[in-house]
C-alpha cells in the first residue's frame, strides 16, 4: 500500500462526530468525554429562562483530506454590546464582550452541576450554583487577551461540558478564512472563502486552534486563537445572512477538573497574514515557555528516501545501491523508511500485522546492522530510522506485554474518537468493544514502553535521526478498561516527553522529524525538523503546505516532503520538483533514480550543489510570501542574497533590500520568461545569467540598474535567472 494512501487517512481535521450521551470516567480527576447531544443549556437572562441545544446539526461531507462542516448554529446570543463596554449582562450564560481592540466576542459556558443563573459579584466576577467565574482582559495596540477562570467555592470537581467562544467578523473586506487546517492540494492559500462554511478539529497531536479573516490582498482583518494547545477543540466558521461571519472555538471533549482557565487571543491589526500568524505563534511560545529541541547540524542535510517507489519492499542490495547513488548526487541524509523493521506489506496490515517490532528481520535484511554502520562510517551519510511509535500490531513481539494498553472503542457509541476506527487499524475484540492499533497515551504503561523502545533502538543501531510517523492518528478518546492517569493532552505530552528524554539521553544529537498535521505548536518542543504532509506528484501543494507551516515553525528547521515524480516525467517538470524543494526548505527527494533517466539525476545533482553553496542563506534567511494572496510566490532574503520562487506568474514587483550581491529567481511558472520589477536594488552594473534546468548558463549580459529595475528575460521553465552585482 503506498504510504500516500496510508498516511493520508482522514486526519483529525474537520471530522465531527454525532454528539452522544456519555458516562463519567471515574479513573481521572480531570477526564475527557464526548459531549452529550441531548443536554439543554439553561440560559438565565434578566429573569427569563430558555432551553436551547448546546451545538448545531452537523453534516459530514468527506473529502480527500478535510471534511467541510456546513451548519447554521441557531444559538441564542443575548445581551447588548456597546462600544467601549467590557461585559454588560448581570445574569447570563452567554457573556458578550466588546474588546479594547474592537473585536466582538461572546463566551458561553456549560457545566455540571448546572448553573441556573449567574449573579454579578464584582467587576467581571460572577457567581452561581457554587461557581466562581472571572473574566480579565489585557490589551496592547491591536492585540487583546481575554482570560476566563472557573472554579467552585467548595473546590470540588466539576465537569466543563463546553466553553464556546463566538467571534463576530462584521467586515465587508473579509475575503477568506485562513487556518492551519487548509488542504494545500486545492492550491489555494486559505481554508474557506468568506461565503462558505468550514470545520476543523484541533488536538494536541493535530492542528492549531487559530483562524484569521483576511482581505483579498492577504491583510489580516481579525485573527483569533486559544492559548491552550492540549485540548481537543472544534474550530468552525460560517457566514450569516446579515453578511457577518462567525468563528467558533468550542470544547470537543468535556473536562472534569477543579480549576479551569483559558485565554482567547485576538488581533485586529492590518498586517499581512503571514506575520499575523507568526505573531500568534510567538505569543504561544512565550506564554507556554517553549523550549526548543536542540537543533542538530544534520537537520540541514538533504535527504533521500525510496518509499514512494519501493514502498516497504526493500532489500540490502536496494539500500546499498541507493545509498551510494544518493551520496553521489549530493544527499547527506538517508531515511530507512517503513520496511527496515518488518516484512514487506506489514505497514498496510496495521493491527493485524507485526507493526511495532522495530528490529530488522534477518530473513529479509541479513546483516542490516552492518550495512547501517557502513552507511555511517564509510559513506558518511546521516542515517535515519522510521518509527510509528504508538502503533503496534497483534503479531508484534511486544503485543502480549502491551495489549492491555491499546486504545479500545465501544461499538455501541457512534461519536468520533480521532484516529482511524476502520479495518485494518481497528478490529473487533467482542460484540461490544473494538481495539485500535495505537497505544493509549493516557495509561501509565505507554510512556514507559516508549522510553524503553527508543532506548533499545538507539542502543542497537545508533541512528543519526528518527522520523516519527502517524502521531496524528492516535485517537483522543479511549473507552478501554485500563486506568487513565491524565486527560488526552496531558497523557500525550507525557508520552512525547518520554520519547524526547530517551533520545536526548543517548547523547547522539539526532534529527527528530515530524510531518503535518502533527507538526504543531504543542508538538514543537518534541522535534527539531518539520515537513509537510505527503504530496508525491504535487510539488506546489507541498510548497503551499510548507509555507503555511513556516508561520508557526520558529525554533525548528523547516524541511520538505520527499518529492516524488514518475520516471517518465519530462526534464522540465522534474526540475520544477527539485527547484521547489530547494527553495521551500531543507531538500528531501524520493524519486526513482535507479530506473529513471540519467537526466533526472543530473538535474538533481545540479540543484543540490546549488543548495550546498547557499545553504546558510536558504535555510536561515528571512522567508516571506510575495505576490498574490491566493496563489502566493515566495522569497528568502539574507544580508547579501535573495532567493525568489516564481510559480503563479502573477508577481510583478519584488521588494528587495539594499547591499545585495545576488538575486536568484527560480522559474517554476508555466511560461518560459520572467517579467517583473526588482524594487530597492542599489544602482550599478549587474550581470544577468539565464540558467537551464541543469543550472548551466544559456546566455549572459550586463545591465545598468537604478533603484528600481524592470526585468524582461527569457528563462526556461525549471531554470533560474541569476542577477549578480559586478
Amino acid at each position: 500500500m503506498p504510504r500516500k494512501t496510508v498516511r493520508r487517512v482522514e486526519s483529525l481535521q474537520g471530522v465531527f462526530a454525532k454528539e452522544s450521551r456519555t458516562a463519567t470516567d471515574k479513573d481521572s480527576a480531570q477526564s475527557q468525554m464526548p459531549r452529550p447531544h441531548n443536554l439543554k443549556v439553561p440560559l438565565h437572562f434578566y429573569g427569563i429562562f430558555f432551553d436551547i441545544p448546546p451545538g448545531s446539526l452537523s453534516l459530514l461531507l468527506p473529502e480527500v483530506f478535510t471534511v467541510f462542516f456546513f451548519c447554521r448554529f441557531q444559538s441564542l446570543l443575548l445581551g447588548l454590546i456597546t462600544a467601549g463596554a467590557f461585559c454588560l449582562p448581570l445574569e447570563a450564560a452567554v457573556f458578550p464582550f466588546r474588546l479594547k481592540n474592537g473585536a466582538t466576542v461572546e463566551v458561553s459556558i456549560q457545566t455540571t452541576p448546572e448553573v441556573g443563573g449567574w449573579r454579578a459579584a464584582g467587576e467581571n466576577f460572577y457567581v452561581g450554583a457554587g461557581y466562581n467565574l472571572i473574566f480579565e482582559e489585557t490589551a496592547s495596540a491591536s492585540r487583546s487577551e481575554l482570560r476566563v477562570e472557573l472554579t467552585r467555592s467548595d473546590q470540588q470537581v466539576f465537569t466543563l461540558y463546553d466553553i464556546l467562544w463566538n467571534i463576530r467578523l462584521n467586515d465587508s473586506k473579509i475575503f477568506a478564512i485562513w487556518t492551519y487546517g487548509q488542504d494545500a492540494a486545492r492550491h489555494k492559500n486559505y481554508r474557506a472563502l468568506a461565503s462558505n462554511s468550514f470545520g476543523d478539529l484541533t488536538a494536541p497531536n493535530s492542528g492549531i486552534p487559530f483562524a484569521m479573516g483576511v482581505s483579498r490582498e492577504g491583510q489580516n482583518r481579525l485573527a483569533a486563537g486559544l492559548l491552550s494547545q492540549t485540548r481537543v477543540m472544534n474550530l468552525r466558521g460560517w457566514p450569516q445572512e446579515s453578511g457577518e461571519y462567525q468563528l467558533h472555538f468550542d470544547t470537543r471533549t468535556p473536562i472534569q477538573t477543579r480549576y479551569f482557565s483559558e485565554t482567547l487571543y485576538t488581533d485586529t491589526g492590518g498586517q499581512g497574514w503571514f506575520s499575523t500568524a507568526q505573531a500568534y505563534a510567538d505569543w504561544i511560545d512565550e506564554r507556554l515557555k517553549y523550549s526548543p529541541f536542540p537543533v542538530s547540524p544534520a537537520c540541514y542535510h538533504p535527504l533521500y528516501d525510496v518509499w514512494y517507489w519501493a514502498s516497504d519492499d526493500t532489500s540490502i542490495d536496494l539500500y546499498w545501491t541507493t545509498l551510494n547513488l544518493a551520496k553521489e548526487l549530493g544527499f547527506r541524509s538517508y531515511l530507512f523508511d517503513s520496511g527496515w523493521e518488518s516484512a514487506s506489506g506489514e505497514l498496510g496490515r496495521w493491527l493485524e500485522g507485526s507493526l511495532g517490532n522495530y528490529s530488522a528481520p534477518e530473513d529479509k535484511l541479513p546483516g542490516f546492522a552492518g550495512l547501517f554502520r557502513a552507511a555511517k562510517e564509510h559513506l558518511g551519510m546521516n542515517v535515519i530510522l522510521w518509527l510509528s511509535p504508538y502503533a503496534m500490531g497483534r503479531e508484534s513481539v511486544h503485543y502480549d506485554a502491551m495489549k492491555e494498553a491499546h486504545v479500545n472503542f465501544n461499538s455501541e457509541q457512534q461519536w468520533y474518537r480521532g484516529g482511524d476506527d476502520s479495518w485494518p487499524s481497528t478490529l473487533e475484540i467482542d460484540e461490544q468493544y473494538r481495539e485500535n492499533v495505537n497505544l493509549c497515551p493516557r495509561v501509565d504503561a505507554t510512556p514507559k514502553y516508549l522510553r524503553s523502545l527508543f532506548e533499545r533502538v538507539g542502543s542497537d543501531y545508533r541512528p543519526d535521526g528518527y522520523w516519527l510517523d502517524f502521531q496524528e492518528m492516535v485517537p483522543f478518546l479511549c473507552e478501554a478498561a485500563h486506568k487513565h492517569i491524565a486527560p488526552f493532552g496531558g497523557g500525550f505530552n507525557r508520552s512525547q516527553s518520554a520519547i524526547k528524554e530517551a533520545i536526548i539521553g543517548l547523547g547522539t544529537n539526532p534529527t527528530v522529524e515530524m510531518r503535518y498535521p502533527s507538526a504543531n505548536l504543542n508538538n514543537k518542543r518534541f522535534t527539531n525538523l518539520w515537513q509537510s504532509v505527503d504530496f508525491p506528484g504535487d510539488f506546489d501543494a507541498m510548497r503551499l503546505c510548507s509555507m503555511m507551516m513556516r508561520a508557526f515553525s520558529r525554533g525548528v528547521v523547516m524541511g520538505t516532503d520527499e518529492m516524488y515524480w514518475p520516471v517518465e516525467t519530462d526534464d522540465t517538470t522534474a526540475a520544477k520538483y527539485v527547484a521547489t524543494t530547494v527553495f521551500s526548505g531543507v531538500p528531501a527527494i524520493g524519486a526513482d533514480f535507479v530506473n529513471g533517466p540519467r537526466s533526472h539525476a543530473d538535474i538533481t545533482r545540479a540543484w543540490l550543489s546549488f543548495y550546498h553553496q547557499h545553504q546558510q542563506a536558504l535555510t536561515r534567511g528571512t522567508f516571506q510570501p510575495i505576490g498574490d494572496f491566493v496563489e502566493p510566490d515566495q522569497k528568502i532574503e539574507s544580508d547579501s542574497e535573495v532567493f525568489v520562487y516564481l510559480r503563479s506568474g502573477k508577481t510583478a514587483n519584488i521588494p528587495v533590500g539594499s547591499g545585495l550581491s545576488a538575486v536568484y529567481l527560480a522559474n517554476c511558472t508555466e511560461h518560459d520568461s520572467v517579467y517583473l520589477t526588482l524594487d530597492g536594488m542599489e544602482a550599478g552594473n549587474y550581470q544577468i545569467d539565464a540558467l537551464d534546468s541543469r543550472l548551466e548558463v544559456i546566455y549572459s549580459h550586463t545591465k545598468l540598474f537604478q533603484e528600481s529595475v524592470s526585468l524582461t528575460e527569457e528563462v526556461p521553465q525549471g531554470g533560474m535567472l541569476k542577477v549578480t552585482r559586478k
